[in-house]
């Protein structure tokens, strides 16, 4: 199950909020190194995150059902840890961690936990993207395009389309695109296509707020007592 499947179940996905309506421009003339360079600053005194998230996994095959839709919350720290806490249609919790992924259930009080070692196909990591990368681990990591200028929810973005180098990570992701709000430098968006189907996995962030004191045990697999843990 990849992060696009995993925060399916969990929620499958963070709702697609609308795409963007109009083609992209590029009218403050940003470059790639431009953007980069932005992103490195950003990145530098970044400490936290939290953000309200939709998630909708689509289909771009022929059928017709409605793609699930999830909303929550994203904890991110500086380390790259990330927590999302469902609050719809359920309350399942995923901790995403440089070495495994977590995944409570509730209602089964169960954690089943992935070793990101042996589930290299896993996509949870790549929702980090935008928050704790710097522009040489995207440009290391990435084939670089750079998308132009547009407008999500109100908010002036510039978009970067990554296609990963390693061939490994390509049998699993085709591409992915990152849209960034150029007031905060933070994501806005994230689509992430996959190989095999070509389905896409859109992740929206809003209300995001930036650097506060978060609890840290939110970055912490306290989970509640009784709960069993599966090792994937």
């Amino acid at each position: 199950m990849s992060l696009l499947r995993a925060l399916a179940t969990i929620g499958c996905g963070l709702v697609l909020v609308l795409s963007a309506s109009a083609a992209p421009t590029n009218e403050l003339g940003w470059t790639l190194d431009s953007v980069l360079t932005q992103l490195d600053r950003q990145t530098d005194d970044f400490k936290t995150a939290l953000a309200d998230v939709d998630i909708r996994w689509g289909s771009t095959g022929q059928s017709e059902a409605a793609p699930v839709a999830r909303t929550g919350r994203a904890y991110i720290n500086a380390a790259g840890v990330m927590r999302f806490n469902e609050q719809k249609p359920g309350n399942r919790v995923l901790l995403v961690t440089k070495e495994e992924v977590q995944d409570y259930d509730p209602v089964r009080a169960l954690v089943d936990r992935y070793a990101l070692a042996k589930h290299k196909a896993r996509l949870e990591p790549y929702a980090q993207l935008g928050f704790t990368t710097t522009g040489k681990d995207l440009k290391d990591r990435f084939l670089l395009t750079l998308l132009g200028e547009d407008r999500i929810d109100g908010k002036r973005v510039v978009g970067l389309e990554l296609t990963p180098k390693k061939e490994q990570v390509r049998e699993t992701v085709a591409r992915l695109q990152v849209w960034i709000d150029q007031a905060s430098w933070m994501p806005v968006r994230q689509v992430i296509t996959h190989v095999a189907s070509g389905d896409t996995l859109t992740v929206t962030y809003s209300a995001m707020a930036r650097n506060l004191q978060l609890n840290e045990d939110l970055f912490k697999a306290n989970w509640p007592k009784g709960t069993q843990s599966l090792k994937r």
